[in-house]
């Protein structure tokens, strides 16, 4: 190759690669690491404001837990992260974080470029204290997979509501005495602990449709209550989980029982969804030895 060439070379794969850094690249520049969680943990995570500075505009879920792309502000500058999610092996999944400057991104490049990086540096602290808080989240709650089961029939006296996942705990606590005077009140027999049932549950948004229900003994006809109606859960075929700990978290066991299904080519419903609890809260005690059953309706 002549001498005229190797220089046109040199020059233009520089001016290559600055074309593409500037123009082409569709991330300023990306953060790695890996977390002790499934997927769909961490996604739910991410929706969720515990970063130290940083504040969260909109978020938008991938439906499969694989990705979630965050409007934010940090220090007065606005960012676009993408969040990719993989599962490495069965309890460890790789997360990378593409971070954009919505605004001065030209700028934010030719600084990591030269060398200057304390705007990457406040980010890779976010980031950071999101992977400790996530961290110590996960280790509020143990998930145990069972296998395959059968839901409980039961005849129950409910209470249906809309909410976002993480606020269902919450739900259940402001109903709990209007259901517990129903009981009371009309001397009706219970046949087992509390539960819910989602009846659906959009994973994208996070929101769920709910029936807080406490199972009662058959009867003829029921009285009547304008918040209360009676419903009646199936028998059906299911995956079980056993949760422990604070109920707020026991959505978590829904994403251990969608990978196993998934693992084991199991199809199963989003809704008809149950959780048995059989600890009551409101005794207080120690919240990682409250108990959860979780069944996942299998889809025949």
């Amino acid at each position: 190759m002549s001498k005229k060439y190797w220089l046109l070379f040199l020059i233009g794969l520089p001016v290559l690669f600055l074309l593409w850094y500037f123009t082409i690249k569709n991330n300023d520049y990306a953060i790695k690491f890996e977390a002790k969680a499934l997927p769909g943990e961490i996604v739910y995570r991410v929706d969720s404001p515990i970063f130290d500075k940083m504040e969260i505009n909109n978020s938008e879920i991938k439906s499969d837990f694989s990705k979630v792309i965050q409007e934010t502000e940090l220090n007065a500058e606005s960012y676009e992260l993408t969040w990719i999610i993989k599962p490495k092996n069965d309890s460890i999944s790789e997360v990378k974080v593409k971070v954009s400057n919505k605004n001065n991104s030209f700028k934010d490049r030719f600084f990591l470029l030269i060398g200057q990086n304390k705007f990457q540096k406040e980010m890779k602290a976010e980031i950071a204290y999101f992977k400790k808080a996530l961290s110590t989240n996960r280790a509020l709650y143990t998930v145990q997979l069972e296998g395959k089961s059968v839901i409980p029939e039961n005849t129950c006296a409910c209470i249906t509501t809309n909410s976002k996942v993480d606020q269902k705990a919450f739900e259940m606590m402001k109903t709990i005495d209007i259901l517990s005077n129903y009981i009371l009140e009309n001397d009706l027999e219970t046949l087992g602990r509390p539960r819910i049932l989602i009846n659906s549950w959009n994973k994208q948004t996070k929101n769920i449709n709910f029936s807080f229900c406490f199972p009662i003994a058959k009867m003829q006809t029921y009285p009547k209550d304008l918040l209360i109606d009676i419903q009646k859960i199936t028998s059906e075929k299911a995956l079980k989980a056993s949760f422990h700990g604070n109920y707020m978290f026991s959505h978590n066991a829904w994403f251990h029982l969608l990978d196993y299904a998934e693992k084991n080519n199991i199809e199963v419903k989003s809704e008809n969804i149950l959780e048995i609890f059989k600890d009551n809260p409101q005794m207080g005690g120690d919240e990682s030895l409250w108990e959860a059953e979780i069944y996942f309706p299998i889809l025949e």
